[in-house]
């Protein structure tokens, strides 16, 4: 243990983030919720007024005695969240203040001395909001010479035994024969909420955060009754005294869907497949229309199949038509049409029908990050020191000496180190130790120490990845507690941040590294002697071999660069892994090696939008398509495809195709459309020739930009390149990209970085993403296990 002396480094990834603390925590952590009001007079200053150590223990003095609350007691709060001190002080004396924990107050109520105490004394009283429920130190100072106090420091603890307000305007709506929506109104505490629960029909209880006053039910009956309830549930667990409830009745069973006899329709979450059997006796070509706006014109045998799914030839009666419909998005409604034409042109008969696309099932469901986020919320308010996620507790060991406050959350026997820094306010350099320091380290990985993930409530997040447990600050109405969960589920409930912070007193979600024995500066200079990034990436220190776990903050305090090391880190360790899972022909080489470095320059020079070459900025997204897609499903001429637009491995030719590295999502290719062009773009005149223009059965036309961005077609001043790829292979990407949308919330207009990878694609390697941030990476779009 004589090497693990900890050092807390706040890089300058978190200047940002403790900027922010700084201009607004003085305020947050004595304000109470909206509803409340604050003291008349509460210092700006979180004055330590008890942290001299000349304050040993609770002992009255001449000059100011503490009558209220007495040691070791429980006291609970009021109405308004506060708790009532008292004492009084001798004439000579000035009152100075009380405070509890950071918490400091001036302000105070002065009468006659209690019955029974002489006339050299006066009372006083104040009313003030704990930092948090529990175990707490509560000072009281007073000035009998100037600069020369009489400080008392008493021990109690503090409980909330009000429960919050019945849970208002509960509303059943959005019903469907499966499905409901249930809405409610914000309830009221005197402390603090921590969420909301909802059962339905009896069973399990699901949790909300206190932002999220809304729940949807699946996976009903037709026709069937049920009851929802809903309780408020504060920051000492308190649940409302009446749950809310209200009965509803789903909807019959829908009709069959409005499709013609014939037409089949087949809908995924990224598209759909529309199949038929063709009258080759009557009908030469096809006209498909979606949405009222043509969607494709085809030949008979272009895509007839067979029962085996092999091109049909010839194409008989017993065959069948099989189109793919994409790029859709999710969980939209769709109404698709075709004509089957004769030679001349005349329609022989019609086909139609209705769909809705399927939805992308996200990495961690919904109610996992709830929970994990609401519970974080409660131990924090509770006075937790830490909230180990139900997705971990396997995982984590709990200090020796730690005491449950309820189930995941525990007051650590030492947390004298995180509470020095927490919440977070500036740069810091700690060297400490304590029981949760010693438990991040155990589950740190080998050889280095762990990392508190570098996360603020705002849109720009910033994430340090430590390994498979990921570590973060969460503090809650007035006091933090450390949650560890799963990498996934803590990126989820980060993005949850504001929406927990709603009707409590403020909320900050930050960190900081921990080295092992040196602080970060000392490591780089270390392990890069020589200048960093002065060229680009190709010219870092570092290759595919190395160990990316023996250390992950290379380059933090050299500037633009860092971000594009760990786009290039993220790359090495995902495919390296996958490829060991599936016992891929692949391996890193040194020359693969530099052109993944020139790729990643170039991809970020894009995203900077500079000349020469630049490292990423903050919040980048990274899509790496594969030879499958991320479900395993063949994708290889397509995902050569791009890979061969993007300069085949090199530098894209022109070098003005560059900027397809950092393509935008246009929801249903909006952007496209807006400027005159459907989704058979390249049929038009103006595009011919193309490499499209000769159809061949069983293939169709790929184009990159993909066409629903906003840089398909020409909208950069270029056409998209163009490659017939086997029809096959059209939803399997559709799946991939769309996947990629919902995993990774990708909205309308959001630019991400397109970065194909030859080697990974040749190796038939599936598609990944990732998002990377000031501080690291962290997959949104993990590839199946085969």
């Amino acid at each position: 243990m004589a090497d693990h002396t900890r050092h807390r480094y706040f890089s300058r990834s978190l200047r940002a983030t403790a900027l922010a603390v700084a201009l607004v925590l003085p305020v947050s952590l004595i304000s109470p919720p909206s509803a409340q009001a604050a003291p008349a007079a509460v210092t700006e200053e979180q004055l330590p007024a008890c942290s001299d150590p000349s304050v040993p223990e609770d002992i009255n003095h001449a000059s100011i005695r503490l009558e209220g609350p007495t040691a070791g007691s429980e006291v609970a709060v009021d109405a308004n969240g506060k708790i009532a001190i008292n004492g009084y002080l001798h004439k000579q004396a000035t009152m100075v203040d009380v405070s509890i924990e950071k918490t400091t107050s001036s302000s105070f109520t002065f009468g006659p001395p209690p019955p029974g105490v002489t006339n050299w004394s006066a009372s006083w009283t104040t009313s003030m909001r704990p930092p948090h429920l529990g175990p707490v130190q509560v000072c009281s100072r007073a000035e009998r010479e100037p600069h020369r106090y009489a400080k008392i420091l008493r021990d109690i603890t503090v409980v909330d035994l009000i429960p919050p307000s019945n849970v208002p305007g509960l509303t059943v709506g959005t019903i469907t024969a499966t499905s409901a929506k249930v809405t409610w109104n914000a309830a009221t505490d005197n402390y603090g909420l921590a969420g909301y629960e909802v059962t339905v029909d009896g069973g399990t209880a699901q949790r909300t955060t206190v932002g999220t006053r809304s729940y949807s039910i699946t996976g009903l009956q037709p026709s069937s009754n049920h009851t929802v309830s809903v309780v408020a549930i504060d920051l000492a667990g308190n649940r409302s005294a009446t749950p809310a409830t209200a009965s509803f009745t789903t909807d019959a069973s829908p009709p069959p869907p409005d499709v013609d006899a014939g037409l089949t329709l087949d809908p995924d979450e990224g598209g759909a497949l529309a199949s038929w059997h063709p009258q080759p006796a009557n009908e030469t070509s096809y006209r498909a229309y979606l949405d009222g706006q043509i969607y494709d014109q085809f030949s008979v045998e272009q895509l007839c199949v067979d029962g085996n799914g092999n091109v049909a030839n010839p194409c008989t009666a017993d065959s069948v038509i099989k189109l793919p419909i994409e790029p859709l998005e999710e969980y939209t409604s769709y109404a698709f049409r075709v004509e089957a034409l004769r030679a001349d042109g005349t329609v022989a008969r019609e086909l139609a029908g209705d769909f809705t696309t399927m939805v992308h099932v996200d990495e961690v469901s919904a109610a996992t990050t709830q929970t994990t986020a609401s519970e974080a919320s409660q131990c924090a308010g509770a006075g937790g020191d830490f909230y180990i996620a139900a997705s971990s507790r396997a995982t984590v060991p709990v200090p020796a000496g730690s005491t449950e406050v309820f189930l995941g959350c525990y007051r650590a026997s030492d947390s004298s180190c995180l509470d020095a820094f927490l919440p977070p306010s500036g740069e810091k350099l700690l060297d400490c130790a304590d029981s949760i320091t010693n438990m991040l380290f155990a589950v740190a990985p080998t050889g280095r120490g762990p990392v508190i993930a570098s996360v603020d409530a705002t849109p720009q997040a910033r994430l340090l990845v430590p390994g498979a447990t990921a570590p973060i600050a969460w503090c809650a109405s007035g006091a933090c507690a450390t949650l560890l969960a799963p990498i996934a589920e803590t990126v989820e409930v980060v993005a949850l941040a504001p929406a927990a912070a709603a009707g409590t007193s403020w909320i900050v979600v930050g960190a900081a590294g921990i080295g092992i024995g040196v602080v970060l500066g000392v490591l780089l200079a270390i392990l890069f002697p020589s200048t960093i990034g002065v060229n680009g990436l190709i010219e870092y220190p570092i290759e595919h071999d190395v160990d990316f776990d023996t250390f992950d903050n290379w380059g933090l305090d050299e500037g633009e660069w860092y971000n594009s090391l760990k786009v290039y880190a993220e790359v090495i360790k995902t495919t390296k892994l996958v490829a060991d899972q599936r016992d891929l022909a692949f391996a890193w080489d040194s020359s693969e090696d530099s052109r993944l470095k020139r790729i990643i320059d170039a991809a970020c020079t894009a995203q900077r939008g500079t000349q020469g070459k630049a490292g990423c900025d903050d919040n980048v997204i990274v899509y790496v398509p594969g030879g499958k897609n991320y479900r395993g499903e063949d994708l290889i001429y397509t995902g050569k495809h791009i890979v061969a637009a993007m300069g085949d491995g090199g530098f894209p030719q022109p070098p003005t195709r560059a900027v397809w590295f950092y393509p935008a999502r246009s929801v249903n290719g909006q952007a496209a459309r807006a400027k005159g062009y459907d989704h058979g773009w390249f049929n038009d005149a103006q595009f011919k020739p193309n490499a499209c223009d000769v159809r061949v059965p069983g293939q169709t036309c790929d184009e990159f930009p993909f066409w629903a961005t906003d840089q398909a077609v020409n909208l950069t001043g270029q056409v998209a390149d163009l490659k017939l790829v086997p029809t096959t292979e059209s939803l399997p990407q559709a799946r991939d990209i769309n996947s990629f949308y919902g995993k990774c919330k990708v909205t309308n207009e959001t630019k991400f970085v397109v970065l194909p990878v030859k080697p990974w694609v040749d190796a038939g390697g599936p598609s990944f993403a990732f998002k990377v941030s000031g501080g690291g990476a962290s997959l949104c779009m993990t590839p199946k296990a085969p």
